[in-house]
């Protein structure tokens, strides 16, 4: 088990000798690989806690799972209530969450789990507060929403970087890369015409990873630090909101000011809200929706008319074999085509493979054997 005070102590030392090393075409490589060390001890630290069992105990229920991340005193107590109608302790002063909260949101003929976790501090990254029981939650989420006090707002990029340094990366995608491990011929480089790390660069990374022969092959422009994150391959990619609160103590041009701000920063959508005046709680609701990429389809049996009424929620491109594992799983043996009308047809009743992509507002007729 690894010895979390000395191996933070390494990641300090490691990052002041990164600090203190000047970049240019002959330190890079040693920049390199000193990354490559801190994402190793990192690594080594997270799964000690993963095997320590530090993590909450939560089901995940319904369609998807959002959870609230912010700092303490940032209202997320407030918008469960406004969002669910979930109750949870509420008052105005820090650490009043002290557990995680759960609230049910429907919408769209969705429904969307919403966990109320307690606020992030300041050292997170290295334990405080409670952290690490609460990255497991967030870990296993499909959409981060940050609750950010309008007043405070800058605390935000601060919590970025806290969920970064966990290995947690918001509003970003894993590399179009692959990774080829040979038996021998070194550490070779197929860049495909892309912007990526030199070839010794490359191979002083992987070979921190006791990687000393292999084929790195890339799809796209990336970085040091993104081929670190594929490497150790312990990093999770979440999309986030922006739930920014309490606007109703600010002005208007402030508030606009600050909302362009952070989706230029951050890429993230960002919405100006009032949890408390339940201020564009509606127009939260729709983003969260469209954030968790969630797509509506109806089902219509053979003779008859479709339940326009119940629809089955899945993920977006989903197919038509996975419309059936959602009715029932025994039934995909049985599935041989169906008849479509919507967005994702050609034209109504529109008969297609069980691999066909359906989209948001199909009518599917499922015809089995």
């Amino acid at each position: 088990m690894v010895d979390k005070s000395a191996a933070q102590k390494k990641i300090d030392e490691l990052q002041e000798q990164y600090s203190k090393t000047k970049y240019n075409k002959a330190t890079n490589k040693y920049l390199g690989e000193l990354r490559a060390k801190i994402a190793k001890i990192k690594h080594a630290i997270e799964s000690t806690s993963r095997k320590a069992g530090t993590g909450y105990s939560v089901r995940k229920t319904g369609n998807a799972t959002v959870v609230f991340v912010g700092f303490p005193n940032a209202g997320k107590s407030s918008l469960l209530k406004a969002l669910t109608g979930v109750d949870s302790k509420v008052a105005d002063y820090a650490f009043t969450t002290l557990d995680v909260i759960p609230g049910m949101l429907e919408y769209n003929g969705a429904k969307i789990q919403m966990l109320d976790l307690p606020g992030l501090i300041q050292g997170a990254h290295i334990g405080k507060g409670g952290s690490m029981k609460i990255i497991s939650v967030v870990r296993i989420a499909d959409l981060i929403l940050f609750v950010v006090d309008i007043n405070t707002y800058g605390n935000l990029y601060q919590l970025i970087d806290e969920l970064n340094m966990l290995n947690i990366r918001v509003n970003r995608r894993k590399p179009k890369m692959r990774l080829e491990i040979t038996k021998s011929g070194g550490v070779n480089v197929e860049a495909n015409g892309h912007l990526v790390p030199k070839k010794d660069v490359v191979a002083g990374v992987l070979n921190e990873f006791k990687i000393f022969n292999g084929e790195v092959i890339f799809y796209e422009n990336v970085t040091e630090d993104m081929l670190i994150d594929f490497v150790a391959d312990n990093c999770v990619y979440m999309r986030g909101v922006v739930a920014l609160n309490k606007i109703d103590t600010v002005g208007a041009t402030v508030v606009d000011a600050i909302t362009k701000e952070i989706e230029a920063k951050t890429g993230m959508t960002v919405m100006p809200i009032s949890a408390k005046m339940f201020s564009n709680i509606p127009e939260l609701k729709k983003d969260v929706f469209e954030s968790l990429d969630l797509i509506r389809v109806y089902l219509k049996p053979k003779e008859g008319n479709p339940d326009m009424e119940k629809p089955l929620v899945l993920d977006k491109n989903s197919t038509v074999i996975d419309v059936v594992k959602k009715i029932n799983t025994k039934l995909v043996k049985d599935a041989r085509f169906a008849y479509v009308t919507g967005p994702s047809s050609k034209f109504a009743n529109q008969r297609v493979g069980v691999e066909h992509i359906v989209k948001d507002g199909d009518i599917v007729t499922i015809i089995f054997d």
